[in-house]
This record gives C-alpha cells, structure tokens and sequence, in this order.
C-alpha cells in the first residue's frame, strides 16, 4: 500500500530556508528554538484497506425464460414489482395449444376405443382357446381311459383262457392215464375223451384271443397319440392368442402420448410464477407482445443484498473472502453498513467498450461483497462507495508517516519533552508495525500516551531545543484547505 507523506515540497524548501539562515544566525537565535508541529500520541485502532465502488445487487438474481411463441394475455407484474415465491408473474394465451391438445386426445380416445374392442376380441379368442383345449383333452383323456381299460380286459380275458385251457389239459392227461391203468374203466376213457375235447375248444379259443392283444395295444398307443395331439393343437391356438394380446403393446402409439405431453407442458408453461422471492428489475414484455427474447424477466432476491466491485491486480492478492468491509452511498450520506467479502473471483475478465463512446468498462478481477445490515435501507441499483479492510490492529499507538526516521538501519521518532514554551529534542528508537496510508503503528518502552511526536523532524537532532506552534491535525487540515 502507498503511503502518503504529509509534507509538501513547499513545506520542504520552506525547511531548507531555515536550515540556510541558522548558519548566520547568533548563537542566541539557535537557542530561541525552532518552531515544529506535534502528534500527540494515543492508543487508538488503526487499519489498511483499500477504496472500490459497485452497484447494489441482490445475492441471486434469476432470469425467467420462455420458449413460447405465444402473445401475453395478462401481465401481473412491472419494474419494481415485489414478488413471492409462486405468485403468478403472466399468461400467456393457450387458447391455440389447448385447441390442438383437445383435437388430439378426442382422437386419441377413440383409437383407444378400438383399440380396447380389439383386446376384448382378442381376450375372448383366448379364453375360448383355455376353454376348447379343457374340452378336447377330457376327451382325449376318455378315450385314452378306455383303450386302456379295454386292453387290460382282453389280457385278464387271456391269462383267464390260458389257465382255463391248462386247467382241461391237466384233466385230460389225469383220466388218460386212470383208462390205460389196470383199474382203467370205461367211464374214466369217456371222462378223458370229454376234457380232452374241452382243451382243444380253449386252446382254440386261447389261441384266437391271443393274435387279438396286438390290436388292444395298437388301440392305446393311437389313444395316447390323439391325447397328445390334443394336447399339443390347443396350446398352439393359447399361445397364438396371447401372442395377439401381447402384441398390442407394441401397436400402441406412443408417438400420440408424446405430443400429448409436450402440448401440456406448453399449456403448463403459459402460466409464469416466480421461482423464488424478490424484485422484479428487467422486463421485456408487455401484455400483447410475443417475446423476443429468451429472458421476459428478471428477479433479484433482495432479502440479502451485495456489491460486486472491481478489484486492481495491485491490491487482488491482499483480498480475501471474510474481510471486513464498510460501506456507504449518495443516498445515505455518511451512514456506514457493515459488510464482508463473501467472494474474490481470481481470474482476470476481459472490458467491455461501448459502441458509442467508445469508454471500457469492466475488466480486471473482481469480489462480492454481502451487506450484513442496511438491507431494509439501501436499495437494488444504488451506487455504492466500500472501503475494504486488509488489515486492522486495535488499541496500538500509531504516528503519521512524516514522524518516522529511518536513518542507518535504524528507526526512531522525535519527542518534545519538557514542560514548555522549550521543549528539548529527545531521539526515541521504535519498532515499525502496520503500515496504513496516513499512520504506522509504533512500540517503544520509551513512549507512552501523551507523548508529543514531532512531525517535522528535518534538521533536528536529539537535545535541540523547539517550541511547539501547532499540533499535527492543524496542519494537515490547513495544507488539505490550500
């Protein structure tokens, strides 16, 4: 930060004059003293900062959009305007939308209306199909039953001839060996001659029955076999059915469905409410027009204002977010607002100039700063004066620039002590602290409040007697009103 010297070049040659005319002086002029203007010394607070101005703006500022090429019906709203959250900004006319929407879905219902004839068709068809396959297999199903049953008929019938046929065997063969036995009568030759023609009647019969068992089994396997088609021809007609009804999902028109949704939102979009809550502070619409512009509006959110200022490259590097900031405008006079530094934007924007004057403006880098009372007073749009404070110390004692020596590496100031009209020089060594523009913080053992700091310290040295006709303030104060 630059300091400023107090002391003028005028001031300077005016100190050189005394210096030329102490040579031919007497000895009992130097010792009159030479008159010098004092600080006296005090604890006070002390800070560095920097002085940039901007506009008053809210903390967000949205633009509210349409795509619509439709006319304004109602306008609710003007420059200035303040507005909730929800509150209904304008309309549009949706009389032409609402007309197309209307048209599309009258015949979108009644392609529905086809279209969920066609299903109950189709559902029936596959109903008709569960209940003809039920139908068809019961009666596979019968048949199968009886072929079964009748072959399992003709085998008991079968293993019943052959036992029948075994059993008139074994009584042949027993009264043929009773008639060619010693005992053998004419009655047990008669008994073999009956059972023997009694088996060849069943073996006969056995032998007839037997060639018939292919046929039972033949007549199962073509029952299974129709079973089967059955079975397998009535799940054909299902899956075709249900093929049909699945397939009407991919016939439906979507496209229909679509366009449906974007001429609602259209309709939705011709009632325009405001997002969030604040001022409206640009409008390009009126009630009539079709817009021309993406942005038919902006809204500031004017419950937390800000300043955006432009920031040197000098100064960018000592500005950071949470520094203090103090504000003031024209309206408001010399009332202060507290503000803080809540954005520093490090990257160097390019300036504007302006086509018919040809002035730039912008550019540099730049900071936000939030106002953090005031918000009920200052107003969107106010030119705004604010001091940032890159640095502060409270309570130090501080001199004006022009009080320092710095002379062979070492640093001091000049006190007039005594009690007065001479005061005797005294050379008091100090550290330097914070540098602000006017004032340097300073410590010492040897200082304390009260002190008399001289500020003109030219051609003085440590023991030199001076007299005090003015003090520091009135100096500076004469100076700044020549």
């Amino acid at each position: 930060m630059k300091k400023i010297r107090i002391f003028r070049i005028a001031a300077l040659c005016a100190a050189a004059a005394l210096s030329l005319s102490a040579v031919s002086c007497s000895s009992a002029d130097v010792e009159s003293g030479k008159s010098v203007n004092t600080y006296e010394l005090e604890k006070k607070n002390i800070e560095n900062d920097i002085s940039v101005t901007g506009r008053v703006e809210g903390t967000d500022i949205v633009k509210i959009t349409s795509d619509l090429t439709a006319k304004v019906k109602t306008l609710n709203v003007e420059v200035g305007s303040s507005v909730k959250k929800g509150d209904v900004l304008c309309v549009f006319d949706s009389s032409e939308f609402q007309t197309e929407y209307d048209n599309l879905l009258s015949s979108s219902n009644k392609n529905n209306e086809k279209t969920n004839s066609q299903h109950d068709i189709n559902q029936r068809t596959l109903d008709d199909a569960v209940s003809d396959k039920e139908t068809a297999v019961s009666k596979a199903q019968r048949a199968l039953d009886n072929a079964i049953e009748a072959k399992d008929n003709a085998w008991n019938k079968y293993y019943d001839l052959e036992n029948k046929k075994n059993d008139y065997e074994n009584k042949s063969n027993e009264y043929y060996d009773r008639a060619n036995s010693e005992d053998g009568t004419a009655e047990d030759l008669a008994k073999y001659q009956e059972y023997q023609q009694l088996f060849r009647s069943a073996e006969a019969e056995y032998n007839s029955w037997g060639d018939q068992l292919r046929s039972y089994d033949h007549a199962v396997d073509d029952a299974q076999d129709a079973y089967n088609a059955a079975v397998k021809n009535a799940d054909k007609l299902i899956q075709s059915a249900k093929d049909t009804i699945n397939s009407e999902k991919f016939t439906t028109d979507d496209s229909t469905k679509t366009q449906l949704e974007k001429l609602q939102e259209k309709i939705d979009k011709c009632t325009v409410t405001a997002p969030k809550s604040g001022i409206i502070t640009a409008l390009s619409v009126s009630e009539g027009s079709i817009p021309t512009k993406d942005s038919i509006m902006t809204i500031e959110d004017n419950s937390k204002l800000k300043i955006k200022v432009s920031i040197k490259e000098a100064d960018i590097l000592s500005v950071h977010e949470g520094q203090k900031a103090v504000i003031t405008t024209s309206a408001t006079g010399d009332r202060e607002f507290n503000g803080t530094v809540s954005r520093v934007v490090n990257i160097m924007s390019e300036q504007t100039a302006n086509a018919l004057t040809g002035e730039t403006s912008g550019g540099g880098y730049s900071a936000e700063i939030t106002i953090d009372d005031g918000d009920d007073i200052l107003l969107l749009g106010m030119n705004a004066k604010v001091k940032i404070v890159l640095e502060e110390k409270e309570d130090v004692f501080a001199v004006p620039y022009d009080a320092i020596i710095e002379k062979d590496g070492k640093t001091s100031i000049l006190l007039a002590t005594g009690s007065g009209p001479e005061y005797t020089v005294k050379e008091v060594e100090v550290t330097k602290g914070l540098e602000t523009t006017y004032l340097t913080e300073i410590s010492s053992y040897d200082i304390d409040a009260g002190d008399l700091v001289i500020t003109d310290t030219n051609f003085l040295h440590d023991g030199d007697k001076v007299r005090v006709s003015g003090s520091y303030y009135e100096k500076t104060d004469s100076q700044d009103g020549e």
